[in-house]
């Protein structure tokens, strides 16, 4: 019920529309670079997947940032609309469920987008690399990994958007965020792991350096953790108001 609320709420925002584009935008671009670069690339040595994402995917995980920090920023902005947040209070939901249900619409559409980038990765390395054999179950864990370590950037930037009634203060907040943690060194394991810099990492140095489980665990444990930092807001908002 409270999934078909938000999904109704949305349908006149533009934010299935805005997903769909960046997700073709992200996707894009390792076809445009192939493209007009396609003999840099074909004569680089290893496997021809990750040569693509090494050469593409900072880009494309930047957009999917991006989309996700204007994505909560339309979903909290129609909350915030004349007065809608403060009506939905007397109506017999929880509000921690109407946040739940949010979450779970951003992270289904953010995988839509990783699968529809992720298949044009494949295309063009077999495309491109004629003699390149791929295997699904690798293609699902690479897009796997890739959802995963984005989701606390999701969630973090659903409570920052929360707890801001005015749209622009939560898309400034969240472009600072985006530049700041861009300008660290990616290399540096715990930096890393911080929101707004995990979708950076790929799946394949993660596998090198034996750091999946160490992604996985963090990464969940973020999530979970900024959940927990919503119900608290949620609880401070009702004491106070």
């Amino acid at each position: 019920m409270t999934l078909g609320i938000e999904t109704k709420k949305l349908k006149r925002t533009g934010y299935l529309p805005a997903f769909l584009g960046g997700g073709l935008l992200a996707a894009a671009f390792p076809l445009v670079n192939m493209l007009v670069r396609s003999e840099t690339f074909v004569s680089l040595p290893g496997d021809p997947f990750q040569i693509l994402m090494d050469a593409n995917w900072q880009m494309m995980a930047m957009l999917n940032i991006l989309i996700s920090i204007c994505g909560a920023c339309m979903m909290y902005h129609t909350e915030y609309a004349d007065n809608g947040a403060q009506k939905m209070d007397v109506l017999p939901v929880r509000t921690g469920n109407l946040f739940l249900g949010k979450f779970v619409i951003a992270v289904l559409v953010l995988a839509a987008m990783v699968a529809m980038e992720t298949a044009v990765l494949a295309g063009c390395a077999l495309y491109w690399f004629p003699a390149y054999e791929l295997t699904m179950p690798d293609l699902i864990k690479q897009a796997g990994f890739q959802w995963f370590v984005t989701l606390p950037t999701v969630m973090l930037m659903l409570v920052i958007a929360s707890a801001c009634k005015n749209m622009w203060v939560s898309l400034g907040i969240g472009a600072i965020l985006v530049f700041t943690l861009t300008i660290f060194p990616q290399d540096n394991l715990v930096l890393s792991l911080f929101p707004f810099s995990s979708p950076y990492q790929l799946f394949a140095v993660a596998k090198q350096n034996s750091s999946i489980p160490l992604f996985l665990g963090v990464c969940a444990a973020e999530t979970v953790l900024f959940g927990l930092i919503e119900l608290i807001l949620q609880k401070t908002r009702r004491c106070v108001a």
